[in-house]
C-alpha cells in the first residue's frame, strides 16, 4: 500500500514537473530568444550596409513610411507555413522525456528513487505532445519584421510589392545604427533542425533558440532575408534606422509616386529611385527618380 501511494505521488510529481519544467518555461524560451535578438554587443561583420523592405502601397504602408515605423507581423500570417513553426522532434521523444525525468530525480528524496520512477509512463506522451503544440503556437504569436539584402529581385517585387506596383524602402544599416545590431540573418537549410527538450536548455541553447525563428527552407534563399524580432506581433514599432531612399516599382502609377513624394516632402534626406526593366536581360535596374516640381 505504501509502495503504491509512493508511486502515485511520484507520478503526480512527474506530471507537475512537466508543467513546471516544460510549459511554464515556454515563455522563458521566447524571452531568451528576444534577449539574444536585442543583444547589441555582438556585431555581425557580414551585415550589409543597407536593408530593404518591399511593400504594397496602402494607407497603412504610407502611414508607416511617414511616421517612421515598421510593422511586426505574426508568423502565422506569413506565406511560408513552416516559418517559425519548428518544434520538438518526435524522434527525440525519449530523449526529451528522460531529460525531464533526470531533473525530477535530482530534486527527489533518496528513498524515493526506485527503478520504476525512471521509466517512461503513458502520461509523459501526452505532456510531450502538449509541449510540442504549445511551443509552436507560442512562436506563431511573436513579432517579426522581414527585410532583404536585395532591392531588385523580380520575384520579391511581384510577391511583396503588388506585382511591381508597390515600393521598396531602403534603410541605413551602417555600423553605428540600431538596425545593424538588431538585424539577424535568416538561415536556409535543406533539413529541418532536430530539437529536443534537452537542446533548449543545454550547451547549444543559443544556437537552438536562434534556429526557432531564423530557419527557413532552402527554396526561400533568394530572399536573402534579415529579421527583427519582438515578443508580441501585430503591432507597429519605431523604425530602428533612417530611411535612405524609397524605390518605386516599375509599374507603379505616377500618381502613387507623387503621393509618396508629397508625404515625405519634409524629409529632405530621403531620396527617390525607381526600377526600370533592362532591354537585353531579365534584370531590374535601379536608377534615380527625379520628382518634378509643380
Amino acid at each position: 500500500m505504501h509502495i503504491e501511494a509512493d508511486l502515485d505521488d511520484i507520478h503526480s510529481e512527474r506530471l507537475l514537473q512537466w508543467q513546471q519544467h516544460l510549459n511554464k518555461p515556454l515563455t522563458e524560451v521566447v524571452a531568451d530568444m528576444l534577449a539574444r535578438a536585442l543583444d547589441e554587443t555582438p556585431v555581425n561583420m557580414s551585415t550589409p550596409d543597407r536593408l530593404y523592405k518591399y511593400q504594397s502601397l496602402s494607407a497603412y504602408s504610407l502611414a508607416a513610411l511617414t511616421n517612421k515605423t515598421v510593422w511586426l507581423a505574426k508568423p502565422k500570417t506569413f506565406n511560408d507555413p513552416y516559418d517559425c513553426a519548428l518544434t520538438l522532434d518526435r524522434k527525440k521523444y525519449k530523449e526529451s522525456i528522460m531529460h525531464a525525468i533526470s531533473i525530477l530525480i535530482e530534486k527527489a528524496k533518496p528513498e524515493g528513487l526506485k527503478p520504476e520512477h525512471q521509466e517512461i509512463w503513458p502520461g509523459d506522451q501526452e505532456a510531450f505532445e502538449t509541449h510540442r503544440d504549445s511551443l509552436r503556437n507560442l512562436l506563431q504569436e511573436i513579432g517579426i519584421c522581414s527585410l532583404s539584402a536585395v532591392p531588385n529581385h523580380l520575384l520579391m517585387w511581384s510577391h511583396y510589392a503588388n506585382h511591381h506596383r508597390g515600393f521598396c524602402v531602403e534603410y541605413d544599416c551602417h555600423e553605428g545604427t540600431q538596425l545593424r545590431t538588431l538585424a539577424h540573418r535568416v538561415r536556409y537549410e535543406d533539413k529541418m533542425p532536430s530539437i529536443s527538450v534537452a537542446d533548449i536548455s543545454g550547451p547549444k541553447k543559443e544556437e537552438v533558440l536562434d534556429s526557432l525563428w531564423l530557419t527557413k527552407a532552402k527554396c526561400w534563399s533568394y530572399e536573402e532575408e534579415w529579421r527583427l524580432m519582438d515578443l508580441e506581433g501585430n503591432k507597429s514599432v519605431k523604425a530602428p534606422s533612417d530611411v535612405l531612399s524609397v524605390i518605386f516599382g516599375a509599374k507603379m502609377p505616377e500618381s502613387d509616386r507623387i503621393m509618396i513624394a508629397q508625404s515625405l516632402r519634409h524629409e529632405p534626406n530621403v531620396k527617390f529611385k525607381e526600377t526600370i526593366l533592362q532591354e537585353d536581360q531579365f534584370i531590374l535596374e535601379i536608377v534615380d527618380y527625379i520628382i518634378e516640381k509643380p
